[in-house]
């Protein structure tokens, strides 16, 4: 797998926009609001091919699993799995409903719509702080991916980043989101915040690759595979991902469900999880092949898929690393205003994924 996984070191939607102050915190409406990060669609072509392996799988039997996912990344794996027929292969039916942002997703889960979501842990961290404590974290999806992205021109590392603090940098995110900690962690890291440069908070993820692109800001934050698109359309520079600020095995989109179906069916969680295990080792054995199968389905170019598959590659174990990764990401939460505690240990429960003690 290390041949593949992004590196540590050297890497480093329409922009209607509003200024907001720092550590306000945010109503469970703002939440759900502020939340609205579109990605890259699933082509038509994908689709129809993920749905006659629905089909094959409802005609094998099993009892039905709906998941959640967007149209991301983070869930490569589990498009490799569905189009391949290794829920099938395993004896599991598992239904796929793709959802434009993190909130969508999350609140289908809340209300019974679906089993299980792949969605960036912020969410649920926000929702389970917001009153929904029957969430948890079971497993894990995707492995960095989340970017700091400069537009040609502006500054070309993080050196450059935190130099020009005070002196007008404009740098868009999305609210209480993983783009966030991307952005306000590396400040951070280097001690930094909001107040040191221009911030302009964004209604979706399209927009500010869109704004970045036409130099209405200097810097952004964006998830792959878009944040490949968008350095490429406009020249730009990865500065900083998500492992560099709260890796080294960083996790962004993971897996998400309520206590009740944990109680219920954590066996079929725990073999979904083993399939995807399966469907991540055969994209790191042969990179190509698995390209091969999913660039139908996200429907990007093949030059553009590859990088961005490299760069947020699978990982749906959360090992040790990747737990105190998620925690130390609750601390910049805290430090943002949005929670008091770091609530990271009442959501995570690990212990169904295949192979945990």
């Amino acid at each position: 797998m290390s041949d593949i996984r992004p590196p540590r070191e050297g890497i480093i939607h329409s922009p209607v926009c509003t200024e907001v102050g720092r550590g306000e915190g945010l109503s469970r409406r703002g939440f759900f609001t502020a939340c609205g990060c579109a990605r890259l669609s699933v082509s038509a072509a994908g689709s129809a091919l993920l749905a006659r392996a629905t089909r094959a799988e409802a005609a094998a039997g099993g009892k039905l699993l709906k998941i959640g996912h967007l149209p991301a990344g983070c869930v490569s794996h589990l498009l490799l799995a569905k189009a391949r027929g290794l829920f099938e292969k395993a004896g599991l039916n598992v239904e796929l409903t793709q959802f434009n942002g993190p909130a969508d997703n999350i609140q289908a889960l809340i209300a019974g719509g679906i089993t299980a979501m792949h969605n960036p842990w912020t969410t649920t961290m926000a929702a389970y702080a917001e009153g929904t404590k029957d969430l948890r974290i079971v497993g894990g999806s995707g492995l960095a991916g989340i970017e700091l992205v400069a537009r040609k021109g502006s500054v070309r590392n993080v050196k450059e980043f935190i130099e020009a603090a005070g002196k007008g940098l404009r740098v868009g995110t999305l609210r209480l989101d993983t783009l966030e900690l991307v952005g306000y962690g590396t400040m951070s890291q280097y001690g930094k915040s909001y107040k040191d440069y221009e911030m302009t908070f964004f209604p979706s993820m399209v927009g500010m690759g869109e704004a970045l692109s036409n130099g209405a800001v200097d810097v952004c934050t964006l998830a792959q595979p878009y944040a490949e698109s968008v350095v490429r359309q406009a020249d730009g520079v990865y500065l900083a991902n998500s492992n560099d600020v709260w890796g080294p095995e960083a996790p962004d989109c993971v897996i998400t469900t309520l206590t009740k179906t944990i109680e219920t069916d954590h066996a079929l969680l725990t073999a979904y999880m083993a399939v995807l295990q399966d469907a991540a080792r055969a994209f790191y054995d042969d990179f190509e092949s698995a390209l091969d199968t999913l660039q139908p389905i996200y429907g990007a170019p093949r030059e553009i898929l590859a990088i961005a598959l490299k760069r947020q590659s699978p990982d749906p174990i959360i090992n040790a690393a990747g737990a105190s990764g998620i925690r130390g990401g609750v601390k910049y939460l805290i430090e943002l205003g949005y929670f008091k505690d770091n609530i990271a240990d009442q959501v995570l429960d690990l212990k169904y994924q295949p192979g945990a003690a």
